[in-house]
């Protein structure tokens, strides 16, 4: 994406689309205003496995990055396509460490319409966009914000996760606007999604 480390590298693991990636880093970098890169993906994510849920486990995951992934950039967000879920939760979009540096992303029910079926590829993408940068948010210390048009209320279902924009509302702006005052950050000039690609 840039010459120098990115804020934000992005972490494919297991099978994830290139595609998937690209629009994932240009609504990032978008929202966020700061530097993206994709970043070489790690092949396997057997020891994640929980056999009896037949799914993987996000903690486990974010776990593993925060010890192994020793990477320039201020946050990661892996992206997997397999079913994740914490101990608390049947399922789970994503998950994060708030105030920390990791976050992973699943595609794997994103593309799912709530009555069955699959939805638009536009829509599946937006969806990614909204949960990724959803968590990521979470890694800057933004919590869950109770405003209906804000992509960090909270979303248990995809049809929640379709109701809210894939922006923030001007609280969660301004409190990740402190934030950055105060990691020092500096955001991007403005540039167009063709940039990343």
């Amino acid at each position: 994406m840039s010459g120098e480390s990115g804020v934000v590298g992005i972490v494919p693991i297991g099978e994830v689309k290139q595609v998937v990636l690209k629009i994932l880093a240009a609504n990032i970098q978008a929202v966020f205003n700061i530097p993206v890169d994709i970043l070489n993906g790690r092949k396997s994510l057997k020891k994640f496995f929980n056999p009896n849920r037949n799914q993987y486990n996000a903690i486990t995951i974010l776990d593993h990055m925060e010890r192994r992934w020793k990477q320039p950039h201020k946050r990661i967000l892996a992206v997997v396509s397999v079913d994740l879920f914490i101990p608390i939760l049947t399922y789970v979009f994503g998950e994060a460490q708030i105030n920390g540096k990791m976050a992973v992303v699943s595609t794997y029910r994103l593309n799912r319409r709530t009555g069955g079926g699959n939805v638009s590829l536009e829509r599946f993408y937006e969806r990614v966009a909204k949960v990724g940068i959803h968590e990521l948010a979470h890694t800057f210390g933004l919590v869950h914000c109770k405003e209906n048009h804000c992509v960090m209320r909270a979303s248990y279902s995809l049809r929640d996760l379709d109701y809210y924009p894939l922006y923030f509302c001007d609280y969660c702006q301004s409190m990740l606007d402190d934030v950055y005052r105060r990691m020092k950050l500096r955001t991007l000039k403005a540039r167009s999604f063709e940039d990343l690609f």
